[in-house]
């Protein structure tokens, strides 16, 4: 998937929270703009700086909010 598709998912899916589309190299901004939502409070979403790339980011993500897809 690329940054496009999986941004502009989130903000699909959680357009109430008003997330705002950000390029590809603006990602730890868009991160943690998602890490900081009041929806996301429940889930221990991690900090984007301990993260390599957004794929990393976006992957522990979905694991937290979502659980494991078996």
């Amino acid at each position: 998937m690329s940054w496009e598709d999986w941004n502009g998912n989130m903000a699909i899916y959680y357009g109430q929270e008003h997330i705002v589309f950000q390029p590809e190299e603006n990602w730890r901004a868009a991160a943690q703009h998602m890490s900081s939502l009041a929806v996301m409070e429940p889930y221990p979403v991690p900090s984007p700086d301990k993260f390599e790339n957004w794929q990393d980011w976006a992957n522990e993500f979905t694991l937290i909010i979502n659980g494991p897809a078996y």
